[in-house]
């Protein structure tokens, strides 16, 4: 009876950690916070130092201007200044189209956590629906004022000075606007997103463990449910095996 108690006790902590499991797995995969799992913040910084050269390169060219300080008769945009309420330009995306051939691609407008952006497919129709980044704008933006603030992302917290430098927002950023369940993906679902397989294994192994010894304790012929899951075992079993020498063989 005490096995028998033990074999039930283990197919229920087996089942509870595969539904646990796979409802994480499920909530981690799906909305924004899917998203910002999927990149790090190395991606966001390299763009914002890409656009941060590109600005300078273009000022280098123009006597020192960015382009929302030079008038568009000499190739600028400073005619399309728009500072909104929050002190951003509303036309970021008319003055980075200025400096196309410096950025050489609209793909760095783009942050990679940004969930419903995407890159446009060049520069002719760059619109701000293909820019995640917030733009300041005015004449005190220069390379003399090394410390204000030219650009900043939302989604990562990431600020770019005008000297090009950038500085890496908090580890914990969350972007403005999110929803109470996607700020407990971000900060609590994702750290869990790589022991999901490990607590489905240890599921499924449980689960397993249980019912052999359940079968043993009440005899019988073997229940075709164990035998189906004795083979599942072995399946997964070679599949991992598979892939950690896959894994080795590309460290070698």
């Amino acid at each position: 009876m005490n096995r028998l108690r033990i074999g039930r006790g283990c197919q229920i902590a087996g089942l509870v950690l595969i539904v646990l499991a796979l409802v994480l797995q499920g909530f981690i995969l799906t909305g924004p916070a899917g998203e910002w799992r999927r990149s790090s913040r190395l991606g966001c910084d390299n763009n914002l130092k890409q656009i941060g050269l590109s600005f300078r390169t273009f000022a280098i060219d123009n006597d020192g201007h960015f382009p929302f300080n030079l008038s568009t008769n000499a190739g600028g945009t400073m005619e399309f200044c728009a500072p909104g309420g929050d002190g951003f330009d509303t036309n970021a995306a008319l003055h980075f189209k200025v400096i196309s051939n410096e950025l050489s691609t609209p793909m760095l407008l783009v942050c990679p956590k940004d969930p419903s952006r995407r890159p446009a497919v060049g520069f002719h129709n760059l619109q701000a629906t293909n820019v995640s980044y917030r733009l300041h704008s005015g004449t005190n933006l220069n390379e003399s004022n090394p410390t204000a603030v030219l650009a900043f992302c939302p989604f990562d917290g990431n600020t770019l000075y005008c000297d090009g430098s950038v500085m890496s927002g908090k580890p914990n950023w969350i972007p403005p606007g999110s929803s109470p369940m996607d700020v407990v993906r971000y900060k609590y679902l994702n750290p869990l997103a790589p022991s999901c397989p490990l607590v489905l294994v240890v599921g499924v192994v449980l689960l397993w463990a249980g019912s052999r010894v359940a079968w043993k304790a009440k005899g019988g012929p073997k229940p075709l449910g164990l035998v189906l899951g004795e083979a599942v075992l072995v399946i997964v079993a070679v599949f991992l095996i598979g892939l950690m020498l896959l894994a080795i063989a590309s460290f070698v």
